[in-house]
């Protein structure tokens, strides 16, 4: 991949991790997973800006921590919905308060994605140079 087009793939993961971020502001519980959304998408940024690598190895630390802190509090809901409800409900349906499983399956996707994109910026990292 060019070093154009890897610029451009650092942006987007950035722009969308933050908008991400952003939409966490009218989730129950905000801080945490706007905080989780934010770091991920420093990730990328620090890439596109060329961060030496102790400041990347903080990110990518504090990014991967909250990602994992993450995915252990969705997993119980994850497990619920694959378990009783796959085959009956949709993880795109309105949430409520019923069904706190809906929520936190999607918390779990979203929350493994931002951690591959955090995990894979740590294993092959590469500056743009």
């Amino acid at each position: 991949m060019t070093q154009h087009l890897r610029k451009i793939l650092h942006v987007l993961l950035t722009c969308l991790l933050a908008y991400t971020a952003y939409l966490q502001f009218n989730d129950p519980d905000p801080l945490f997973w706007v905080l989780l959304y934010a770091l991920a998408a420093l990730v990328p940024l620090a890439a596109v800006i060329d961060t030496n690598a102790k400041t990347a190895n903080v990110l990518h630390g504090l990014a991967a921590g909250f990602c994992l802190a993450g995915l252990a509090i969705s997993l119980p809901g994850l497990v619920e919905y694959l378990h009783y409800h796959l085959g009956s409900e949709s993880l795109v349906e309105d949430m409520s308060p019923e069904k706190p499983y809906i929520e936190e399956g999607r918390e779990f996707i979203g929350t493994a994605f931002a951690f591959i994109v955090s995990l894979s910026y740590w294993v092959v990292r590469k500056p743009l140079a």
